[in-house]
């Protein structure tokens, strides 16, 4: 038995992810939680948010999911369960705050500094969500017997 399992917080929405074993579509995790009966062997787990989105009439199309890729061992007796979470934790209370200043933005004039430190917070993430997007969530594996 393979259990795949969404770790989060309870502030954070239960969003679809799609898991693929070694490139083949497994299924959907449904309140965060998906159990596969693979056959014992190696396969490479792949857990993904996110799609394809098309632009044009040739049928083009910008890939705009994040996702991470471990390989995993499933045993013949027992259960292998694998328990994800994103890396964004410091990023997510970051722009919490960075949502705060900008309620409280409404109400109070801010210095033009915040808007130079807000843009150029977002810039950074919007570089870094890029460059990690195919290691965006960890994987952590245990097998119980």
């Amino acid at each position: 038995m393979l259990t795949i399992r969404h770790q989060r917080h309870w502030y954070e929405p239960k969003l679809p992810h799609a898991v693929f074993l070694d490139g083949l579509y497994a299924g959907m995790l449904k309140d965060d939680l998906l159990q596969l009966d693979a056959p014992m062997g190696n396969y490479a787990l792949k857990v993904q948010f996110g799609g394809r989105v098309p632009i044009g009439k040739n049928g083009k199309s910008i890939d705009v999911s994040v996702s991470s890729t471990e390989h995993v061992e499933v045993a013949r007796n027992g259960n292998t369960e694998c328990v994800f979470h994103d890396r964004e934790r410091l990023w997510n209370i970051l722009f919490d705050l960075d949502l705060i200043a900008w309620v409280v933005s409404w109400f109070v004039a801010m210095p033009p500094l915040y808007k130079i430190v807000s843009d150029l917070f977002f810039a950074v993430w919007l570089v870094r969500l890029v460059l990690i997007r195919k290691r965006y969530y960890k994987i952590k594996i245990t097998t119980s017997k």
